[in-house]
């Protein structure tokens, strides 16, 4: 959880694993940041079981944009949210 500066706004985040294959395949290239977002989408919601909406919000990949984590936006009804 971290608040703002004016202690009116909290995010709170939470951390999953990713699928045991999913990192191999982000390290390797299989599937990365400057993939085709239909392409990748297609991939993560047929093999890995994601929801649709969660693929098109992949904030990024780390460490270096390359790395095997996956920071996404998964928030759902929340207004103003940038």
């Amino acid at each position: 959880m971290s608040k703002s500066q004016n202690k009116h706004n909290r995010i709170h985040g939470t951390s999953e694993p990713l699928h045991e294959d999913l990192p191999g395949l982000i390290e390797s290239g299989e599937i990365s940041a400057t993939q085709d977002a239909k392409e990748r989408a297609k991939r993560l919601v047929d093999d890995f079981g994601w929801e649709k909406d969660d693929t098109t919000k992949i904030w990024g990949f780390g460490p270096e944009n390359v790395g095997p984590n996956v920071v996404v936006d998964v928030s759902k009804g929340v207004q103003y949210l940038n």
